[in-house]
């Protein structure tokens, strides 16, 4: 079995050599250049060249859903910084794996080299301190003495322990200061509530950070999962964003249930830097309105995230809100807020329609749901009905899955996507 805590060294090797040197270290790296059997880790891509190695081997045969990965990463927080209406707070580590997502195709994107960080940040509001879970497709640019070394568009992504973020690695061939600057374009989403008609502007942040042997001292704490709970069904639980190399409790005896505590929904000050909000939905009882149930369930509205529905292992909550409510225009407003099982971190760049019949008939055909993120119900997608009873089937069709990368844990899950068929109950 594998130790818990990975052995400084080898993570210090990976983290501070050439690709090279990496493609003789192996994955795990004990330190030898030959494995058990004597023979050499030829890591080697199609042309011969050295490939990029991995802290990690993939889990074997995981679970179509949402699964307990085999580490828990470090990172180093940098002081939050402000533009125009966001707030941003970067976070580096060291480059590791993650998956894109185009359509329903998912590629493993390896780091070019372990010489560099995995660039991550965090957005949100900082008068209601909403995360802005939302493909706002950010720039980076990387400069070392003056010269750009290194421009991308980032990724927007999910993992366990940081929830809904952007980044990408990034490849750094010195020791040194370097400066990035991210741009920040007007949000894409659909704004509600005291984000009403905000975020529309494009801004521009910048920051520096060292990049020596220190900071590679610091992003080498790894802690290894244990094995024989690799690949279970359950998550690591979000990381206390409030200071340095703070990492989730991942349960000991093994249950991954739901973590229902309202993680980061605290009182913090307008200039309270360190804070960093973790992308977290509120839970089922908070939200107004009639519950929809499932339609062949027991007819009992969900009271918890394990009672909603699931579809390519998202739990989906959706609610018909009154026509009074602030967010419909024409009747009811209809909200379905999918998120993750365990840590409800929500699930953006979704294509949803639902369908509402009564007696054989069609009374609202795929009506599209727009995304939206409200500083009350948080990120969800919506439409206002003009006409809904109770009696009335709804069904939910997602047309395209959540075009969003994936740490690892969460690569399997949210794919193929079943249509969700639910029922408007009697008034609850």
């Amino acid at each position: 079995m594998q130790d818990n805590d990975i052995d400084r060294r080898t993570v210090l090797a990976l983290t501070g050599t050439t690709a090279g040197t990496l493609a003789l270290a192996g994955c795990l790296g004990n330190g030898d250049d030959d494995d058990e059997n004597g023979d050499e880790d030829d890591r080697t891509d199609e042309n011969g060249d050295d490939a990029p190695a991995d802290l990690w081997e993939p889990v074997e045969d995981p679970p179509d859903a949402v699964y307990v990965p085999t580490h828990r990463e470090s990172m180093i927080m940098l002081e939050s910084l402000d533009a125009g209406e966001y707030r941003i707070a970067p976070m580096l580590s060291y480059p590791h794996s993650f998956w894109t997502v185009a359509g329903s195709d998912v590629s493993r994107e390896l780091p070019e080299d372990m010489s560099g960080v995995h660039m991550m940040f965090s957005l949100w509001d900082p008068e209601t301190d909403t995360v802005l879970p939302a493909n706002i497709g950010a720039s980076i640019e990387v400069f070392y003495e003056g010269e750009r070394v290194d421009q991308r568009d980032s990724w927007s992504m999910i993992s366990q322990e940081m929830g809904f973020h952007f980044g990408d690695n990034v490849s750094l061939e010195e020791d040194g200061t370097y400066e990035v600057e991210v741009d920040l374009p007007a949000l894409s989403a659909r704004t509600t509530g005291d984000l009403e008609g905000r975020f529309t502007d494009d801004e521009t942040v910048s920051f520096e950070f060292e990049y020596d042997q220190a900071f590679r001292d610091d992003v080498s704490d790894v802690t290894w999962i244990d094995e024989d709970e690799w690949g279970d069904r359950g998550a690591l639980e979000p990381m206390d964003h409030g200071g340095h190399d703070e990492h989730g409790e991942h349960d000991e005896h093994g249950e991954h249930g739901n973590h229902d505590d309202e993680h980061g929904e605290h009182e913090h000050g307008e200039h309270d830097h360190h804070h960093v909000p973790y992308s977290q939905l509120p839970a089922v009882d908070a939200f107004p309105g009639t519950l929809l149930v499932e339609a062949d369930g027991n007819g009992e509205p969900p009271a918890e995230t394990d009672d909603l529905p699931r579809s390519g292992d998202a739990a989906v909550l959706a609610t018909l809100l009154e026509s009074d409510s602030r967010l419909a225009e024409d009747g009811r407003y209809l909200l379905v807020s999918p998120r993750t099982p365990y840590n409800r971190v929500p699930l953006p760049e979704m294509s949803l329609n639902a369908t509402v019949e009564r007696d054989g008939e069609t009374v609202h055909d795929a009506l599209d749901l727009e995304q939206t993120v409200d500083d009350e119900y948080g990120h969800h997608y919506g439409a206002s009905l003009a006409e809904v009873e109770p009696g009335d089937t709804v069904t939910l069709e997602i047309t395209a899955p959540p075009q969003i990368a994936r740490h690892q844990g969460y690569e399997t899950a949210f794919l193929e996507m079943d249509p969700i068929e639910l029922t408007v109950p009697e008034t609850q």
